[in-house]
């Protein structure tokens, strides 16, 4: 596929214009900017985002995918995990979401193999 390049502006506003509740299209690209393009931005693109998006009158905090966003974005939510799998150790930038820590929306760290969690 042939990729399209945009400056940070022109993805905030796509951004905005897809705050759900949307139709899937632009559901499923709101989704992606917490779960893909999240570890695209630098710290302070992600500050700015997550400042511009929950100013907007579309963002309802109720909605299950602006929660979303606003745990992922959420400088005060960040956490790095250690974790202890079959005797591997690793570290893992994370989020709390839905009294887990996660990596993405649809993947969270078992409670059992985490040894150690800081706050970033």
């Amino acid at each position: 596929m042939n990729k399209f390049e945009i400056d940070f502006y022109e993805f905030s506003f796509l951004v905005e214009a897809c705050i759900p509740p949307r139709p899937i299209a632009r559901t499923m690209f709101f989704q992606s900017v917490s779960d893909k393009y999240y570890n695209l931005l630098t710290d302070n693109q992600r500050a700015k985002l997550f400042e511009w998006v929950k100013r907007s009158a579309n963002f309802n905090i109720k909605e299950e995918d602006c929660q979303h966003f606003f745990d992922r974005f959420d400088p005060d939510n960040q956490f790095e995990v250690i974790t202890n799998f079959l005797g591997a150790i690793e570290t893992k930038q994370t989020y709390f979401y839905k009294d887990h820590y996660h990596i993405s929306k649809s993947k969270s760290i078992l409670e059992e193999y985490i040894i150690e969690i800081k706050k970033i």
